[in-house]
């Protein structure tokens, strides 16, 4: 992994009363030891909501609106981060082919290839995805491989397979080590519309369809990334006080999932990095295929350990973001504004009207006309920056400084806009951050430095959205991130409390992270008591807790308020994959919890 990449490994939180398991990771993500339990890396489930893919509904005199029923994209993998499995490292010291054979209850596409890596293996790795009789439909090579834990490598282009059919994903290991359970397959293992049937393998020099199973129903942990389309529930669009529906989003509709042939898929030879790959805003689809017979080396059945479910529990590691070198960029001084943006009524969430801030109502507003520019640093206190497409990074080094009406396609890195430290008084408003989905964007925005005010703004398609310990996010839409091996998602990040005398405000959001980790909002101890926070009327869905609350091993965290936020189902039917909220200190001094319910109007309890 490159320098750079560090960042979001500084900590693995678990989810409270998760026992540890005999196989630890370092900060690092390491194994520390060989034969232990796994704990497996990346989401069980996704969902990309497309919401503007229905018409608006004709413009009303009432500011009332009905829940949207609208197509979204679910990613489903075998083996989820939350779960913990037995395994052992093993070696041959012979090249192996280790696979899985599975099927799909609907039609999809696999967008990539997983799999488990025990500590000390080398070698260059490569996924290949066949069918039922041995057809190669893609193959790829992975690339940026950590030392040990979940590779994964996506295909340059989704390969539709069909529901029903039998495939197999597999992976070669030129120096045949590999991690292993039995008895894994005594039955199939099911997540989502994925069932696995089989743990599959061969020996060969080259990659080869892999058709031997075990006697001892051993799993190899080979994974996949598939795809496929549904219809669900989410939140309303932002309805105005005037009655008249938000503009349409610029959301772009994932493209049909198309129709399976009975023919072979032609091969697709790719080289991508052990991560996700959709575009920058609608995700790319995934899907497996199956087995046939080959000789040999038999791998051998390790004997399991057990171990309790890990989920992610704050303040392990402190670590600080380090600064990345400042690209070169187009402009030293960015134009400056000449005219304010037309006011727009700020969206008070409630649950009962369904107004929400989404892609409608967030970003650049439409109409606006974009000048194109590479990275930006500015040096100069007060700059407004107004009106331009950012490929790269806006790297702030002045005080008072101003981005709006702005679209920021970051570059592969650690960030969109960064205020860096010493520096304060940063507005972003109406701007669209995102990453391009097949290389890690660290983080939206990040705040090094004094307070930064951020309103209307639209991320997505990035690892974490917004991580400040101070200043106030309002009426702006977090949604989507993305999962790369290592990573701990949050839409919303604060690292400890604010300086003594600031505050953090986070008000009138939908905030929805679409993977089973970490948080929609996440207030951690990470470096200190947090202190002096209010989230108050936030649309908050996903993670593995919707709300990580304060509490931690610093001390005890005191005036953070929760009030009147509204929690919703659309991703998990707990709010988040374990639940609502954790960590949240009922004794804290100040602490408020006050008015949170579910989008049914039922309250969340005390601290979930």
């Amino acid at each position: 992994m490159s320098g750079k990449r560090h960042v979001d490994r500084r900590h693995r939180r678990r989810a409270p009363g998760a026992r540890p398991g005999r196989l630890r990771l370092t900060r690092a993500g390491r194994l520390s030891s060989l034969a232990a339990v796994l704990l497996l890396g990346a989401a069980g489930t996704a969902v990309w909501i497309n919401r503007d893919e229905e018409a608006p509904a004709p413009a009303t005199t009432t500011v009332d609106a009905a829940p949207v029923a609208a197509e979204v994209t679910l990613e489903t993998s075998l083996w989820k981060s939350s779960e913990a499995v037995s395994g052992e490292a093993k070696s041959e010291r012979t090249p192996l082919e280790l696979g899985t054979r599975f099927t799909a209850a609907r039609n999809g596409e696999v967008a990539g290839i997983r799999f488990y890596k025990p500590a000390g293996e080398r070698g260059r790795h490569r996924g290949s995805l066949w069918d039922s009789k041995g057809r190669l439909l893609a193959r790829v090579t992975f690339t940026d491989e950590t030392r040990s834990g979940w590779q994964q490598a996506m295909f340059s282009t989704p390969v539709p397979i069909e529901a029903g059919r039998v495939y197999t994903v597999s992976y070669h290991t030129p120096e045949g080590g590999y991690v292993a359970a039995p008895g894994v397959f005594d039955r199939p293992v099911r997540s989502g519309p994925l069932t696995a049937r089989a743990g599959v393998f061969t020996a060969a020099a080259r990659s080869a369809f892999p058709s031997r199973v075990h006697r001892s129903k051993v799993s190899y942990f080979v994974d996949v990334v598939f795809r496929h389309r549904e219809r669900r529930r989410v939140p309303a669009p932002a309805v105005s006080p005037t009655g008249e529906v938000a503009a349409e989003p610029t959301v772009v509709p994932a493209t049909p999932t198309p129709a399976p042939s009975d023919l072979p898929t032609p091969v697709a030879e790719s080289s991508g990095p052990a991560a996700a790959s959709p575009s920058a805003v609608p995700p790319s689809a995934v899907s497996p295929t199956a087995a046939s017979p080959s000789p040999e080396v038999e791998p051998s059945s390790p004997s399991p350990s057990q171990a309790g479910s890990p989920s992610p529990a704050p303040g392990d590691a402190p670590v600080s973001p380090s600064p990345s070198p400042v690209r070169a960029g187009a402009s030293a001084t960015p134009r400056v504004t000449v005219a304010e943006p037309e006011a727009q009524p700020s969206l008070v969430p409630d649950h009962k009207r369904g107004s929400f801030p989404s892609a409608a109502d967030t970003g650049v507003p439409k109409g606006v006309t974009l000048k194109r520019s590479q990275s930006l640093t500015i040096t100069k206190d007060g700059t407004v920056v107004d009106g331009l497409e950012v490929h790269g990074e806006i790297n702030v080094e002045a005080d008072n400084v101003t981005i709006r009406n702005t679209r920021v396609a970051a570059a592969p890195g650690d960030w969109g806009i960064i205020q860096r430290k010493g520096h304060s008084g940063l507005t972003v408003e109406h701007t669209e951050i995102f990453g391009n989905g097949r290389e890690r964007t660290q983080f939206g925005i990040l705040n090094q430095g004094g307070d930064i005010t951020v309103r209307r703004v639209n991320i997505h398609t990035i690892s974490n959205g917004i991580l400040t310990e101070q200043g106030l996010v309002e009426d702006s839409y977090l949604h989507d991130p993305k999962y790369f091996p290592g990573d701990h998602t949050d839409m919303i990040m604060c690292t400890s409390g604010p300086p003594a005398g600031k505050s953090l405000v986070i008000r009138g959001n939908t905030v929805i992270n679409t993977l089973e980790q970490t948080g929609a909002i996440a207030l951690f101890q990470d470096f200190g008591v947090v202190r002096n926070v209010t989230v108050e009327r936030n649309y908050l869905a996903g993670g593995g807790y919707s709300l990580y609350a304060g509490a931690g091993s610093k001390g005890t965290s005191s005036n953070i308020k929760i009030i009147d936020n509204v929690f919703g189902r659309d991703v998990w039917p707990k709010g988040g994959a374990h639940g609502p909220v954790a960590y949240w200190d009922r004794h804290g001094a100040g602490n408020v919890w006050k008015g949170n319910v579910w989008e049914d109007g039922k309250p969340v309890p005390e601290g979930g």
